[in-house]
This record gives structure tokens, C-alpha cells and sequence, in this order.
């Protein structure tokens, strides 16, 4: 399957709101916003925030589409991002449709090449529960190099755990 990154755009939520609903299964599990609740109007304010937020240099959001199909896939992006440093964290997440296809992988790649070619990104972080067996395998092929386990890195669902954090820069990607 191939597939390519681009931005959220407003018209992407009808799209995004049945992506997500079919994810809640496999998803829910790591990223609690992604659950039964989540609703047209959460799709509508993610798309159409997001050109501002990239703007704002806050946060760089992309869809994933199948090159043939433009289903929507998922989603993948940079947050969090300490613009003094030129420091971001790469976030993913794929459809239950196209599980296991690469396509996460992937994915992850192309938003690195933009994060570190095009927006001046120096290093890229990657932050995983230490159980999510399937997003610590993309931080490991995308080439994330495992710097140890952060004590209280992330909140899920009100407490506060230990993640595995990885990191990219610019010379990993051969750049």
C-alpha cells in the first residue's frame, strides 16, 4: 500500500470521525481520547484547528491517505514542540484497516523528512508506554534511538507513567 502525508484540512472530518471510531479497539487502549465518546464535532475542531496550530508553530498535524483509495488512515504528527531548541515529539496513530501494512511506519518517515528538511526540526522524540508493543516497534524501525525510560513522562487516564523515549535527528535520516 502506498501512501503520503499531508495537512488536516476542515473538509477531512467526516473522514477523521470514521477513522477514529474505527480504531477505538486498538487504539483506545494507549490514547484515551480515541474512545466511544469521541464525536463529529471532536473531528471537526481537531481539522479545523489544525492550520492554525501549525501557523502557530505549536503543533504540525498531517493526515495519512492511501495514494490510490485517499481513505484516510490516520494520523500522524509533531507536538509539543520547544521551538528554542528546535525539539518536537513525533505522535502516530493508524486505522484498524491498515493494520500492520507498514503504514504507520512509513508514515512516521515522511513526517520526519518534512520535520527535519522543511520546518528546521533538530531533534524529533518519540514517547511510548512501555507496554505499547506496536508503537515502540515503529519508534524502533523509523530508526529511534532508545535513550531509557522516563519516570512520569505521560498522563493516561489520570496517572502519571513511565514511557520509553526515543529520539531522531537529522543525521539518523542521513540528513
Amino acid at each position: 500500500m502506498k501512501i503520503y502525508i499531508r495537512q488536516f484540512r476542515p473538509s477531512d472530518a467526516k473522514a477523521l470521525y470514521e477513522a477514529v471510531l474505527e480504531s477505538v479497539e486498538h487504539v483506545s487502549a494507549w490514547l484515551p481520547w480515541c474512545s466511544e465518546a469521541y464525536s463529529m464535532e471532536d473531528a471537526e475542531l481537531w481539522a479545523s484547528s489544525a492550520r492554525e496550530t501549525w501557523n502557530q508553530g505549536s503543533d504540525f498535524r498531517f493526515v495519512i491517505e492511501d495514494q490510490d483509495t485517499l481513505e484516510l488512515l490516520g494520523s500522524v504528527g509533531i507536538s509539543q514542540v520547544v521551538t528554542q531548541h528546535r525539539v518536537g515529539n513525533l505522535g502516530y496513530w493508524i486505522r484498524a484497516s491498515a493494520l500492520n501494512k507498514g503504514v504507520c511506519t512509513e508514515a512516521a518517515k515522511q513526517a520526519l523528512k518534512v520535520s527535519f528538511q522543511s520546518l528546521n526540526f533538530q531533534r524529533i522524540e518519540v514517547h511510548v508506554l512501555t507496554d505499547n508493543q506496536a508503537s515502540n516497534a515503529v519508534a524502533l524501525k523509523i530508526g529511534g534511538v532508545f535513550e531509557g525510560v522516563q519516570r512520569n513522562k505521560l498522563m493516561f487516564n489520570g496517572v502519571s507513567l513511565p514511557a520509553n523515549c526515543y529520539s531522531l535527528i537529522p543525521a539518523d535520516m542521513g540528513l
